[in-house]
């Protein structure tokens, strides 16, 4: 077990917990052994948005607020679509905000699939059947690999991408991937409550921010968090980031993972990366003024086609 590790709740499991939200990921596949669904559309000679207007999500809860632009937001591990509520607030009515609470976390219900996975492909589904032009993709740690996932797999589907302290890549030791896994999944209700309580408070200098976000990570199934974290620790798609066609903008915390992460984007084609200084892995709840405004900044200069 690497310096720092530990299976157990208490402090020394949060700097780990940090990373894996930080570059979550889950388990990927070859192209060859992707279904139908996981090819470009256009590549295919379809419509891009051939999907039934009705169709529903399995992978994530949804809420639509405002109207117009629209902007997808993908929260992290185990936590709710509320943790973008300042970041919709914001936004204003300018923008059709669709804000995202993935399975099995924040008291979702749990689905029996590599949830990353199923998320990026009932994503693409849900902006083709919506009809969402060039969405703007937000997403936040597990859910910024979930972003690299989608723009780099289906370019033609979105538009300007913003990353919040997440990479595409997360190296882990196999057993110990395992053991992490079991440790989560099977654990009592003290364990679980008391270490994503405080993995969680340590992700933010801001206590009051971070507690509601505490309370509803422990509301999460235990083996959807055993499951995603095992994920987390064996994909790589530094290799497929290249194929992202789209705009990217990282903005990361002010810490050790800012080095790995600027390594793993060196060869998306448009890519910018920002650190705001002495934040944590909620970025904007530490510093919401440097956050937004890098936020704003990024959008002037992509505006809607």
């Amino acid at each position: 077990m690497r310096p720092g590790l530990a299976l157990g709740p208490g402090p020394r499991l949060a700097p780990w917990l940090a990373l894996a939200a930080v570059l979550g990921a889950c388990a990927g596949a070859k192209a060859s052994e992707r279904g139908d669904d996981d090819v470009p559309h256009r590549a295919r000679g379809g419509d891009p948005f051939a999907a039934a207007a009705d169709f529903k999500p399995v992978a994530f809860h949804v809420e639509v607020k405002g109207h117009g632009r629209p902007v997808v937001m993908i929260p992290g591990l185990g936590c709710p679509g509320e943790v973008w509520d300042d970041l919709v607030a914001h936004l204003g009515d300018d923008y059709e905000s669709h804000v995202l609470t993935l399975a099995g976390f924040a008291g979702q219900d749990a689905i029996d699939e590599p949830l990353s996975a199923a998320v990026r492909r009932d994503l693409t589904r849900y902006i083709r059947s919506r009809r969402l032009r060039d969405p703007i993709i937000v997403g936040h740690s597990m859910g910024g690999f979930i972003a690299y996932w989608i723009a780099s797999y289906h370019p033609e589907l979105v538009g300007p991408v913003i990353v919040v302290d997440a990479g595409p890549a997360l190296s882990g030791d196999l057993d110990e991937a395992k053991a992490l896994r079991a440790r989560w999944k099977y654990a009592d209700d003290n364990e679980f409550h008391a270490g994503m309580r405080a993995a969680f408070m340590s992700m933010s200098s801001v206590a009051k921010k971070m507690a509601p976000v505490a309370d509803a990570v422990i509301r999460s199934d235990r083996r959807a968090i055993g499951d995603a974290i095992y994920e987390m620790m064996t994909t790589d798609l530094t290799d497929k980031v290249k194929d992202i066609t789209a705009p990217v903008l990282v903005i990361a915390a002010d810490g050790y993972f800012q080095g790995r992460i600027r390594s793993q984007i060196e060869t998306i084609p448009d890519h910018e990366m920002i650190v705001v200084p002495h934040s944590h892995h909620f970025v904007w709840y530490d510093d919401p003024g440097s956050f937004f405004k890098a936020f704003d900044k990024f959008l002037d200069a992509h505006p809607a086609p």
